[in-house]
This record gives C-alpha cells, structure tokens and sequence, in this order.
C-alpha cells in the first residue's frame, strides 16, 4: 500500500520550520551541573555550539602528593560551569551534551544576573587563578620533603628575590639556623607534628 501525501494522511506530516515572525528568545546566563571532573569536557563540547558562550573558571594550586608538590589545575566551582544560551532554542541541546547533568535552578528561577558573571570574569580575566603555594608564606611551619634536610621542620622566615627560594629557619642540635632552600624541597608540615 502506497502511502498517501501528508494532506491526505495527517498522521504523516512533516514537521514545520519554526515560526520567524517569533520574537527571537533572549540569551542568558545559565549554572550547570557537569559530571564530577568533567567539566572542562562539558565546557569543551558545549563551546562548539555556534550559539552558546561557556564559562568554566578554574584553579591552579599545588598539593602535597606522595612524590612532593605538584601543581594542579582543577574547577573553581567543582561541579559546575556557566553557560550563555537560548532556552528555549537550545535547552535539550545543551542538557543533552556529554559531561552536562542538569541545569540548576532555584524554584522558578533559571537564568542568573548578566552583571554576576561580568564580575566573575574580570576577577578571572585568563579564566584561570593560579593559587599561590601555600608552604612559602612567610611564618608557614614547613617540613623539607628531599635533599639533606629530609625529614627536618622549620619555620619560612621569607621569600628571597632569588626564582623560587625562600629562608627557613631550621632548629638543630639545640641552635637555630636560617637556610635558603628551594621552594620544591619543602612542603607544609602535618599538623599532627
């Protein structure tokens, strides 16, 4: 049996172009939920889209690992990322997207204030902050992790102009002493110590 053109059988209609004399629906700004450690995929993917901006600030700080410090790049706001788009044009694209679990709202409330991530942006202006090492400050109770030193504490006296030294003050055999070490030869000392 031949099928029948769409004016004839109405349960064969093709779909109809959106309606352009619609006023054209607004971009705002939107919070969304990204799968844990993935938003710069989510981020990414969603870039890609010609009709939506991303914004995913991020972090770089150095922890303490098994092997010293190293120096890490992580999500400002772990779980989450900002994104400028139409809602009603492309909100399935968007929640569909790889990385992308949800978009957060508060009640009826959706889209945030234009001027909150403005703010946001000029306060990350690469959208990226690198987070000073926390072990060099001056007054830090610090423990030297390699080197001769190994397994000794002492106190960061300051930063010398010299890349990446700083002067520790170190007790040993009942005297004080002021060394300058290398910044990656010492981490923060457990509190437990």
């Amino acid at each position: 049996m031949p099928l029948k053109r769409s004016s004839e059988n109405p349960a064969f209609t093709m779909p109809t172009p959106p309606d352009s004399s619609l006023p054209a629906s607004p971009l705002e700004w939107f919070c969304l939920r990204t799968q844990t450690k993935r938003e710069h995929i989510a981020a990414a993917i969603l870039a890609k889209i010609e009709s939506v901006e991303v914004f995913c600030p991020r972090i770089s700080q150095i922890k303490k690992t098994r092997t010293g410090k190293k120096r890490f790049v992580e999500a400002m706001f772990p779980g989450y990322i900002f994104a400028k788009f139409s809602l009603r044009d492309n909100y399935r694209r968007v929640i569909h997207t790889q990385g992308v679990s949800q978009l957060v709202q508060q009640g009826e409330r959706r889209a945030l204030p234009e001027q909150l991530i403005e703010d946001l942006r000029a306060s990350v202006p690469e959208g990226i902050i690198e987070a000073p090492d926390p072990s060099i400050a001056p007054g830090a109770q610090v423990k030297f992790s390699s080197g001769s030193l190994q397994g000794l504490n002492g106190k960061v006296l300051a930063q010398l102009s010299a890349t990446n030294r700083i002067q520790v003050l170190l007790e040993f055999l009942g005297n004080e002493i002021t060394v300058a070490v290398s910044a990656d030869d010492i981490l923060l000392a457990d509190n437990a110590e």
